[in-house]
């Protein structure tokens, strides 16, 4: 089973339960299995700062590098040796989870381990989040976190061309090219050259204009700050708004507060 059609698995209705994601960690070259033991429950691996060699029952192996996220499946059978050099330890991090139907049928997973993406620094601190809520949170915080985390993992597919609408509804949230390319599944270079072949600029550059569009708006309110208005339109930080304020205005935001009427 592949990415998409995970994708339309995990972009429907669907329910996780029995939740576990205990805090573990790994010396060099320690190992663990499921070669007799199928697993008993899905769950999401992120493979934090080393790599990791998979063993499959036909003598198959694979190595999976830090940084990659990795789907176990109910059922898979593999063995796991952590690729850690002498005297370190390794803290991957594993989420187990039942998922079923919105009415209630477990949902069944066929195949082997499966490398979904590689952590582009934003899963990490989602994971780190959830185990957390698992040992001192409430049961519906920690859903909620993994939850989100699947949806970060699995965004829904756009059917417009180059996720215009999306972006359009979205402008004032962060997120990156590759994630765009993701949603249509294409490379991000096959991306970006039908995105400036649709709109005649790239994808940061439409992005940056919808946010100065609404900037110019906001700032005829004089009761709200410069830092909420970048803060508001996902900018990193204020001088990075001044910047891309300027570059499309040709003034910076307080001349053109001064010049509004």
């Amino acid at each position: 089973m592949g990415f998409l059609e995970l994708n339309q698995i995990f972009t429907t209705d669907f329910n996780i339960d029995s939740i576990a994601c205990p805090y573990r960690s790994w010396d060099a070259d320690t190992r663990y299995h499921y070669i007799d033991s199928p697993r008993r429950r899905h769950g999401l691996m992120l493979l934090t700062d080393h790599p990791a060699l998979f063993e499959m029952p036909d003598g198959q192996t694979v190595q999976r590098n830090a940084g990659d996220l990795l789907l176990l499946p109910k059922g898979a059978q593999y063995h796991v040796r952590f690729l850690v050099p002498p005297g370190k330890q390794t803290h991957p991090v594993v989420i187990n989870f039942r998922l079923s139907t919105a009415d209630g049928r477990e949902t069944l997973l066929p195949g082997q381990v499966v490398r979904l993406c590689c952590d582009d620094g934003r899963l990490l601190p989602l994971f780190n989040a959830a185990v957390h809520l698992y040992e001192s949170g409430t049961v519906a915080n920690l859903k909620a976190k993994v939850y989100e985390l699947f949806d970060r993992i699995f965004p829904v597919e756009e059917t417009d061309q180059c996720c215009i609408g999306y972006i359009n509804r979205h402008y004032t949230s962060r997120f990156s090219v590759p994630e765009l390319a993701r949603r249509c599944a294409v490379s991000e270079t096959v991306y970006r050259k039908q995105f400036r072949q649709l709109t005649g600029r790239s994808p940061v550059q439409y992005i940056n204009r919808l946010k100065i569009e609404k900037a110019c708006q906001m700032l005829q309110n004089d009761d709200i700050r410069l830092q909420e208005i970048s803060d508001f339109l996902g900018f990193y930080s204020l001088p990075y708004f001044y910047k891309v304020f300027k570059d499309h205005m040709g003034i910076t935001p307080h001349e053109y507060m001064e010049h509004k009427e």
